[in-house]
């Protein structure tokens, strides 16, 4: 209520014309146009709500979820214009929102340019295999389905694999969580947060499989990174993966240790097309991003002319 009466002011004063709501909110009091920026899909998604149930947290996803849920779908219904980063993210939306009468927007929000992806990294799969792990201090939400990534690597240290694992978190983040396992510990590095350019770089480096395990995303920066960088990587079978990053990709069923697993042995027997998967998804990355909007002063302009057509101006 605060920002819907300090956005008015803020409109009157400066004599604005569009308000863009870079955190997918909404100042529904505004008469102002607003464009609405949605990055987070945690709120709408069916699969995401069937892991609570079958985990036997309800509590947690009235905390979570459902009650968040209420208040931006309430927004959502409120805006008339509306910016994605991928066109999986409306058919989410539609589960959950009429979406028959908004004006939808697909952004890229990724460099594709020539100069921004690099050639396929090296593998030689009889040396030492590095796997990756890129997430924030939120991973023990259960959208980030940790556990997946834990139990998968346990499983490896039963093969004759010899692997390290990089990840982005402090050892005393993953042992106070109960998603880790202590076998784990010599085999890792303990990154924790890295904000060095350079140094999120070197972590891209030859032998590398970076793994995300997440249930749903809009768009996945950390494996758009990766696949940039000329990474193998490995994803959930979901239908958000395919849209964002190819059909021509390695993935694994959710919640299947053995399956994680497999592709890992898929991949180390496959060598000799390692780099042809990595270019493959290069240029799907490439084409598509080109496909969507590349500037967000297009779509300003866009909401604008439509403001001005249905005042009759």
């Amino acid at each position: 209520y605060y920002e819907n009466f300090s956005f008015q002011r803020l409109v009157a004063q400066y004599g604005i014309d569009l308000v863009y709501n870079f955190t997918a909110t909404t100042q529904i009091f505004l008469r102002c146009p607003q464009l609405v920026k949605m990055h987070n899909l945690i709120y709408y998604s069916k699969k995401l709500d069937t892991l609570y149930r079958k985990n036997s947290r309800c509590i947690l996803w009235l905390r979570q979820i459902f009650l968040k849920r209420i208040v931006f779908r309430f927004m959502l219904n409120k805006s008339k214009y509306i910016e994605i980063q991928s066109k999986h993210v409306k058919d989410h939306l539609s589960d959950y929102i009429n979406i028959d009468n908004k004006h939808i927007f697909v952004k890229s929000d990724v460099d594709v340019g020539d100069v921004s992806m690099r050639e396929p990294r090296q593998y030689d799969f009889t040396k030492k295999l590095k796997f990756l792990y890129v997430v924030g201090p939120h991973f023990d939400y259960t959208h980030k389905n940790f556990l997946d990534f834990t139990n998968g690597m346990v499983e490896l240290t039963k093969s004759s694999i010899d692997f390290e694992i990089d990840i982005t978190l402090t050892k005393e983040q993953l042992e106070g969580s109960g998603l880790w396992n202590s076998l784990l510990n010599s085999r890792t590095n303990f990154h924790g947060y890295i904000n060095d350019p350079k140094k999120i770089k070197a972590l891209f480096c030859d032998n590398t499989i970076l793994i995300s395990t997440s249930v749903i995303e809009t768009l996945g920066l950390h494996v758009l990174e990766a696949i940039k960088n000329g990474v193998v990587t490995i994803t959930p079978n979901e239908n958000y993966a395919k849209e964002v990053y190819g059909i021509q990709r390695y993935t694994y069923d959710l919640l299947d240790t053995n399956s994680l697993s497999k592709t890992v042995f898929d991949i180390i027997s496959d060598q000799d097309t390692v780099s042809d998967a990595i270019s493959a998804q290069q240029n799907y990355v490439k084409e598509n991003e080109m496909s969507k909007f590349d500037n967000i002063i297009d779509i300003f302009s866009e909401v604008l002319n439509a403001q001005r057509q249905d005042a009759g101006i």
